[in-house]
């Protein structure tokens, strides 16, 4: 007959195999938090953040902000900046090397040859263009970001791009972001078609456009001047004005939207068909409506 200390260590026993068995299951907490969601070779995952504001502006000509400067931003959005200033052109070389993160875990080393990255960028491959390459990963280790989601009301502190090695007899670049770059996406992302964006050349406008108006399911009616302020540009009211329109002409030949038009009050119309995941969204939203009612 079992005793009852046999009993106890036979009950003990089960409930650490139970426990063992438990842990088995859960995945490691490293291995759920560091992973990016996979997305289509043809798209490019971009924060939210990073696309509705003057994060990455329109000017060719930098500044360098030597105390954290706030930058404009969408409402829910807080963004200040200390370094270099970007543009699109640093935004193209970021995308291009999250898309090589994508796959593995954050943290990890991404490894690429400079030439073969260049010509996905729709660069050349001289010199110069290395160097402009070499310009562009120093800004973006350099510049110090804080995003501040008003509604989550959390805040990311850091650089975009955590280090990189070069091999300068190879020239291939190994790159690695910070893991706590997953609370940008966690926020919100948006996937950006590729081949429009590299289809609108270099034009720094229609670039911000286009990822700021992906980044909307409806988009909204913005006023001229308040998209001059988003897209950090400097020009005239009149003179953005005209390139505002020439812009979003490109948008729409390159298939990003449908239509635009600007109104009496300088409010621009944007008609575009929102992407699947977009649509889900609204789709929910109008549910929830529904339930309210």
């Amino acid at each position: 007959m079992p005793t009852k200390r046999t009993y106890e260590e036979n009950l003990a026993s089960l409930k650490a195999r139970a426990v063992a068995a438990k842990a088995v299951k859960k995945p490691p907490e490293t291995e759920r938090q560091m992973k990016l969601e996979l997305w289509p070779d043809a798209t490019r995952g971009v924060p939210n953040a990073v696309l509705r504001g003057a994060l990455f502006g329109i000017g060719r000509e930098r500044k360098t902000h030597k105390k954290r400067t706030l930058i404009a931003a969408v409402e829910g959005y807080e963004i200040r900046f200390k370094g270099e200033t970007f543009n699109q052109t640093d935004l193209d070389a970021l995308e291009g090397m999250l898309h090589l993160a994508m796959p593995h875990p954050m943290g990890k080393k991404v490894e690429f040859s400079a030439h073969s990255f260049l010509k996905e960028l729709g660069r050349k491959t001289s010199g110069e263009q290395h160097e402009q390459l070499k310009e562009q990963m120093s800004r973006l280790i350099g510049g110090v970001v804080e995003i501040t989601d008003l509604k989550a009301k959390i805040t990311f502190i850091g650089t975009l791009v955590h280090k990189a090695y070069r091999d300068e007899v190879t020239g291939r670049y190994v790159v690695m972001f910070d893991k706590d770059m997953l609370a940008l996406y966690e926020a919100g992302y948006t996937l950006i078609d590729w081949q429009q964006r590299m289809a609108l050349g270099q034009n720094n406008l229609a670039k911000w456009l286009h990822g700021f108006y992906s980044s909307h399911a409806a988009p909204f009616a913005y006023k001229v001047d308040t998209l001059r302020g988003l897209c950090g540009s400097t020009a005239e009211l009149k003179k953005f004005k005209q390139v505002l329109k020439k812009s979003l002409t490109e948008l729409a030949g390159v298939g990003a939207i449908e239509a635009w038009s600007i109104d009496s009050d300088d409010l621009v119309q944007i008609e575009r068909k929102p992407s699947p995941s977009q649509r889900k969204h609204l789709t929910k939203v109008k549910a929830a409506k529904r339930q309210r009612i």
